[in-house]
């Protein structure tokens, strides 16, 4: 099994933490993908980048494939890990492939 990272807003990183006014009590948030990407389970790691940086991460709790994959989680379940620079992507692109998140 394997992690994915997604890149996004500051502002969307924090509305999937819950930390929008209105969306602190939110149980689960989520991240929709077009297709499920290989390998990946549940109570793997969905990390987030925002800002050149990669900042932290998410449990996966659930993983629906349809027509295309919705990753769920628990904003309570969010660690933030020391700052990784990246570069901006669209999609998602694999943890194993960048050095000190593995």
């Amino acid at each position: 099994m394997v992690n994915i990272i997604i890149y996004t807003t500051e502002e969307k990183l924090n509305h999937k933490k819950g930390l929008k006014k209105g969306e602190e009590d939110y149980t689960h948030f989520f991240w929709e993908l077009p297709s499920l990407p290989k390998k990946l389970g549940d109570s793997e790691r969905i990390y987030f980048a925002t800002k050149g940086f990669i900042k932290g991460y998410f449990i996966i709790e659930d993983l629906e494939d349809y027509h295309g994959c919705k990753i769920e989680w628990n904003p309570k379940t969010w660690k933030d890990i020391k700052p990784i620079p990246t570069k901006s992507f669209q999609g998602f692109k694999y943890a194993d492939k960048v050095e000190g998140l593995e």
